[in-house]
C-alpha cells in the first residue's frame, strides 16, 4: 500500500489524518496535472523502490489519468510487476484534485483496457476512500468492479476515528464503515483495504 504522489511529502507533520491531507497532500497531488511532473515522480519512485529491495506494490496514482500511465509506463519498461490505479475522488478536496463520477470511470475503463496485463502490470479500481467519493461515485467504482471481476479493488478502511465518524455522517444509513464498501459491492477476494486500525466485530467477519 503505497501513494506514489506523496513521495516528496514524507515525513510531513501532521496532527490528524484529514488535516494532514488538506494540508501536504492534496496540494502536492495537484502538481500531478502536469504529465511531465508525474513521470519523473514516478521514474524516483520506481527506482527508489528497487534499491530498497521492494519489487511490488499496491500503488495510488493521482486523480490524473496521465499519473497512472506514467506509473505504468515507468513499471513496465522496467519488466516489474505492480498493482496500481487512477485514485478516484469527486468531493471533499480542493478542485485541482477532483474527477467526477462519469470521468473517473472513463478514465479507470481506459486505463484497464490500455494496461491492465500488458506485460506484468495490474490495475486496481481505486476509489481513494468513502470520504472523498460522492455516493454517484461509489455507484460507478461498484459498476467498474462488476465488469472487470478480476481487478483489485483498492481503498482505505479505518485509519483514524475522525475519519470513521466524518464516513457515517456521509452515509447515516450504513451500519458501520465497512457496510458502505460492502453496499456499493466493493468487497471482493482481489480487494485491498489499507489501514483496517479500528474494526468492529462485524466488519471483522464481513472482510474474513
Amino acid at each position: 500500500h503505497v501513494h506514489v504522489p506523496q513521495m516528496q511529502i514524507i515525513a510531513s507533520y501532521g496532527a490528524e489524518l484529514l488535516d494532514w491531507l488538506n494540508k501536504y497532500t492534496f496540494p502536492e497531488e495537484s502538481k500531478f496535472q502536469n504529465a511531465q511532473h508525474g513521470r519523473r515522480i514516478a521514474r524516483l519512485f520506481l527506482d527508489e523502490m528497487l534499491r530498497h529491495g521492494t519489487t511490488t506494490v499496491a500503488a495510488y496514482c493521482s486523480v490524473h489519468k496521465s499519473s497512472a500511465e506514467a506509473f505504468f509506463a515507468e513499471s513496465h519498461e522496467r519488466n516489474m510487476l505492480n498493482i496500481a490505479g487512477k485514485v478516484m475522488m469527486d468531493r471533499n478536496a480542493p478542485d485541482g484534485v477532483l474527477d467526477t463520477p462519469q470521468t473517473g470511470y472513463d478514465d479507470s475503463k481506459a486505463l484497464i483496457a490500455e494496461w491492465h496485463g500488458k506485460g506484468r502490470q495490474l490495475y486496481a479500481i481505486t476509489p481513494r476512500f468513502a470520504i472523498t467519493s460522492t455516493p454517484e461515485q461509489m455507484e460507478m467504482a461498484g459498476a467498474l468492479y462488476r465488469e472487470h471481476p478480476d481487478l483489485h479493488m483498492q481503498t482505505h478502511l479505518s485509519e483514524n476515528h475522525a475519519e470513521i465518524a466524518f464516513t457515517q455522517e456521509l452515509y447515516p444509513w450504513s451500519r458501520d464503515y465497512t457496510d458502505v464498501y460492502e453496499h456499493y459491492g466493493l468487497l471482493g477476494k482481489k480487494s485491498l483495504f489499507g489501514h483496517c486500525i479500528h474494526l468492529s466485530e462485524r466488519e471483522a467477519d464481513a472482510l474474513s
